[in-house]
Order: C-alpha cells, then sequence, then structure tokens
C-alpha cells in the first residue's frame, strides 16, 4: 500500500524533526553524538508521535549537565543491558536513551529496526525505512511510503534495514506478543530523585543487583 503525505503531514513531520534536532544540537555541545530512532526517522509521524534519541557512546559525566523532566534507569531483563533515560517532559514523549554498558549486537540492530537517522540526515530531509509497532515495513518514497507487513517480507526487511534476520525475527515474535497479551513489565526501573545524579544510581544498583552490575561491567 502506498501512502500519499498530506501539506498538515509534512508540517508535523517538520515540527518533530525541529524538535530533534534541537536534542541533537545539545548533546554535540557536550561532545556526545545522537540519532533519532522510530517514527520520526522513517516519516510517518502521528500527532502522538514521540521523538526518540539514542547516544551510543554516552559520557555518563555530562548526562547530568543535560535539563530533564526526570530521569531514570531501566533493565529490561536480567541479561540485557541497563539504559539510562533522560525525559525532557512529563509525558516521556520526548526521550533520550543511553546505554550503560556495551550494547550486545541485537541490541544495538533494535535501534535499526525502527528506523535509525542522525543529524545530518535530517538537515538533508532524509527519510528511512524501518518497521513500525503495527509490524509494517515502512519505506519512504517522494510523495510519503509505501508499507507492508513485516510477516511474509523478512528477508526485504533485513536487507533495507541493514539488520540480521534472526533480529527481525525475534523482534517480529516480541511486537506480536506484545499486540496480544499487552505491553509486559520490566525487570529493573530506577527513578533518580531530584538531587541524585546517574553516577551515583549506577553505583547504588551496582551494589544492589548482581545482575545490573554484571551487564554494565560486562
Amino acid at each position: 500500500m502506498e501512502v500519499e503525505y498530506t501539506e498538515a503531514h509534512w508540517k508535523l513531520l517538520d515540527k518533530k524533526r525541529e524538535i530533534a534536532l534541537s536534542v541533537l544540537r545539545r548533546l554535540r555541545t557536550l561532545g556526545m553524538v545522537g540519532y533519532v530512532y522510530g517514527s520520526v526517522a522513517r516519516g510517518d509521524v502521528r500527532e502522538e508521535s514521540d521523538v526518540d534519541v539514542v547516544v551510543f557512546n554516552p559520557n555518563v559525566l555530562n548526562l547530568d549537565l543535560i535539563e530533564a523532566d526526570h530521569r531514570f534507569v531501566i533493565q529490561a531483563t536480567p541479561f540485557s543491558t541497563p539504559k539510562a533515560y533522560i525525559s525532557l517532559d512529563p509525558e516521556e514523549k520526548e526521550v533520550i536513551t543511553f546505554p550503560l554498558g556495551k550494547l550486545k549486537r541485537d541490541e544495538e540492530e533494535f535501534f535499526r529496526f525502527g528506523g535509525l537517522i542522525d543529524e545530518e540526515g535530517i538537515l538533508r530531509k532524509e527519510r528511512v525505512s524501518g518497521v513500525n509497532k503495527r509490524l509494517q515495513l515502512i519505506i519512504p518514497t517522494e510523495k510519503g511510503h509505501e508499507e507492508m507487513p513485516l510477516k511474509g517480507n523478512e528477508g526485504l526487511a533485513s536487507k533495507l534495514l541493514k539488520v540480521s534476520i534472526s533480529t527481525i525475527m525475534e523482534r517480529e515474535k516480541l511486537l506480536t506478543k506484545r499486540m496480544e497479551k499487552g505491553r509486559t513489565g520490566v525487570f529493573l526501573r530506577y527513578d533518580l530523585g531530584e538531587e541524585e545524579n546517574f553516577e551515583s544510581s549506577i553505583v547504588l544498583l551496582s551494589k544492589n543487583n548482581k545482575f545490573f552490575r554484571k551487564m554494565v561491567n560486562d
């Protein structure tokens, strides 16, 4: 199916991307390179779409220099890499993600699965292919995008997204389960206090949780 964007859609995309650019520029002043992932990278945004940014090689000491509404740490499972999150708004619609350890291949490919773009790509008004939460493969076109079910097109998705077929299948299975049963819980979530910083929270969590400690130190 081909979707042609309206003028209102293009304006909404520009608005979301201006927010993303301001975040990427702020990160750059702190010596960090960020990437936008999800619908803002693909272009198939809606009014409620989040602006999600990831920094693959963060400077933890500089994270606390970023003004935020609130900060938290999540470890999805005992054997996944913990991540720090900085939410710029109360509803967590504008969030920066930072891995607190070395990402495994499938964890890094997760971001490419949904579509990943850098600051230069946004400035050039590029859009990238990716898979949305409805498991539709989104392929940008001049007037909008083409979309097709991921199911049955896993090989094409792997080629377009430069993601291993094993990651494609794993994400497909996880998102299918989530659509059927709803969002599942996470192994660990720690919300930082107003006077707390990431460095001290990492020390505390490492001391109290052996799984967190192992994944941060690996």
